[in-house]
């Protein structure tokens, strides 16, 4: 049985969620947050099919400790997934959570730890470990790298009365994507997207940087003028920790949706490598600009 001090904690706990979702709502009244629920002693919400209900949950991520996007790729494009298995465990390997998402979105509240999150779509598990602290809201992208046999058929026998099972994937979690934007892709968990190539995408991509956590442009100077790079290796890593994304750029920008902490970034164009030393903060985009004396003959 809990503790007076642990139900106390609860109830203070819940009272101030709820008033930090009145908020949220109150500023976006056209959106609906999905119903906060509970499991045992988490509370969590989960939706995100439809714009509306999409933005709210977007408006939402920093008032819960963890957010979470569920994405596969399909027929050359990224999609969003709903009616997946999830399980949230603490360092002591005890189920926190165990539910099946009722859109792309989970959001949770956990107290700091450490966590592994599993999620089962197709046939196969993504499996992540998260490291979450006070006053510091995280995002993990957890996708599958194609939508597997199983899945589809999976999606072609849901009756029309289900939820639907995919939606169309957007950019860092915007309502409405510019069609002018290259596709949005996900490694290692990170979504991203790279282009800029003609002046539509290149403006398109400046316009949605400030939606991304990181945005990264690629130059060098020729014969005495400035040019944009493309095919550039790229690579983001923890500091101190695992790479996270390792590409070669389809243009000058590449944007990137990175959970909050400190980053290493490497480019090399001309035999040269360039590197620089990032922190991002939650509702912040880290901007770096490499930028070569000369380029290869």
């Amino acid at each position: 049985m809990a503790g007076k001090g642990t139900l106390v904690r609860a109830w203070v706990g819940a009272a101030l969620l709820a008033v930090m979702l009145s908020s949220v709502a109150a500023a976006s009244p056209a959106a609906a947050l999905p119903p906060l629920q509970t499991q045992g002693e988490i509370r969590y919400l989960s939706g995100g099919i439809g714009s509306d209900e999409a933005a709210a949950i977007q408006a939402a991520r920093e008032q819960f400790a963890l957010s979470i996007s569920l994405s596969a790729r399909s027929g050359g494009r990224d999609v969003y997934l709903a009616t997946v298995p999830l399980t949230i465990r603490d360092d002591a390997g005890r189920t926190l959570l165990d539910v099946v998402s009722d859109g792309p979105y989970l959001l949770v509240q956990l107290p700091p730890g450490r966590y592994e999150i599993a999620a089962r779509y197709g046939g196969e598990t993504r499996t992540r470990v998260v490291r979450l602290v006070a006053g510091r809201p995280q995002r993990l992208a957890l996708s599958w790298s194609q939508l597997t046999n199983e899945a589809a058929n999976e999606a072609a026998a849901a009756p029309p009365s289900a939820a639907p099972a995919l939606a169309p994937a957007t950019d860092a979690g915007t309502a409405a994507r510019d069609p002018a934007l290259p596709p949005v892709r996900v490694q290692g968990g990170v979504p991203y997207l790279s282009g800029g190539v003609g002046s539509e995408e290149a403006a398109a991509i400046q316009a949605a940087a400030a939606r991304y956590s990181l945005a990264l442009t690629l130059s060098a100077n020729e014969d005495g003028h400035g040019v944009f790079l493309a095919s550039i290796p790229v690579s983001v890593s923890e500091v101190g920790g695992a790479t996270l994304l390792d590409v070669v750029t389809d243009g000058p920008y590449l944007l990137a949706d990175l959970p909050p902490g400190r980053y290493v970034v490497r480019a090399r164009y001309a035999e040269q490598e360039q590197t620089a030393t990032v922190t991002v903060a939650p509702g912040r985009t880290a901007r770096v600009s490499f930028a070569w004396r000369a380029t290869a003959h």
